[in-house]
């Protein structure tokens, strides 16, 4: 016996798929940008952040993020573009 489920069951479970998926990718981008902005920003380690390597952090950070949303941004694109083929 074939089990169906409602367009409005479909859609729940699609926004909790896309809302795990960004939550997983939202780990991946704190993986990478922790270990590289701090090689990049912190040349000597200490108690404290100063005002550069604070900085040089926020900017990092921030590059990393635009960076991530404009791939991310393209690929989803894509695969809309793709998957209406």
């Amino acid at each position: 016996m074939a089990t169906s489920i409602s367009a409005t069951q479909k859609q729940q479970v699609m926004q909790q798929v896309r809302q795990e998926l960004a939550q997983q990718n939202f780990q991946e981008l704190l993986a990478r940008i922790n270990p590289k902005c701090f090689e990049r920003c912190i040349m000597k380690p200490g108690t404290r952040l100063d005002s550069s390597e604070q900085t040089c952090l926020g900017r990092c950070v921030d590059t990393y993020i635009q960076t991530w949303n404009l791939v991310s941004t393209t690929y989803l694109r894509r695969l809309q573009r793709e998957g209406g083929k």
